[in-house]
């Protein structure tokens, strides 16, 4: 096995920090970078080169996927390992169909991204047990799991629901008429494969997109 270099992607710097006096521990790491936004994680995708990165899939502003999406566009001969506290089996899929090598729960801790990054050095892809059970229960929807992302308006009409808001009062936010709110909230139901809105809500919640 020989020496990779690794780009951290983390908007907290305590994790990256911390994450860092780890890895520059372990013998195969040959140097270790950082970014806290999708400017800095874009330059030096840019302008390093990088063998694994530990991607936070919620950053600041930005999503995983996102960055995912224009790591894929330049066709960068990169591994990425998707590292996130959130559990949402929606979300889990569309990482792997974004075409991560590996997810990583945080709650898993420091061995668990040991053992990733190793597994993808040698293997080129890591997936974990949980990883598999995930895999393998949805597989049969696999092609019709919904993406998590959300355009300016359904991410607003989410917003509005979570707080609590009646459809006349998220038709005044929104500056639509009430019947276009509701038509709109019905959509956003339909599009996540959910059947109410508390479980919009929490497929939301979830995936991280509230």
């Amino acid at each position: 096995m020989g020496t990779v270099n690794i780009l951290l992607v983390d908007d907290e710097a305590l994790l990256r920090e911390g994450l860092r006096s780890l890895l520059k521990t372990e013998t195969f790491v040959r140097n270790i970078y950082e970014a806290g936004n999708a400017e800095e994680f874009k330059k030096a995708v840019e302008t390093l080169h990088i063998d694994i990165i530990l991607l936070d899939i919620r950053l600041g502003g930005s999503s995983g996927l996102e960055l995912l999406s224009a790591i894929n566009k330049k066709n960068i001969n990169v591994k990425v390992i998707a590292v996130t506290g959130l559990e949402g089996v929606e979300l889990v899929i569309n990482l792997l169909k974004a075409g991560v090598q590996g997810v990583v729960f945080k709650l898993d801790g420091y061995g668990e991204i040991l053992k990733s990054i190793r597994a993808i050095m040698d293997a080129n892809s890591y997936f974990s047990d949980k990883i598999v059970r995930i895999i393998q229960n949805n597989a049969s929807r696999w092609d019709n799991v919904p993406p998590v992302t959300l355009s300016n308006l359904e991410s607003e009409m989410l917003k509005c629901i979570a707080h609590g808001l009646t459809t006349k009062a998220i038709a005044g936010e929104m500056k639509m008429t009430e019947p276009t709110a509701e038509t709109y909230r019905i959509r956003l139901i339909k599009k996540l494969g959910v059947t109410n809105t508390a479980a919009l809500l929490a497929y939301a919640y979830r995936n991280g997109i509230l």
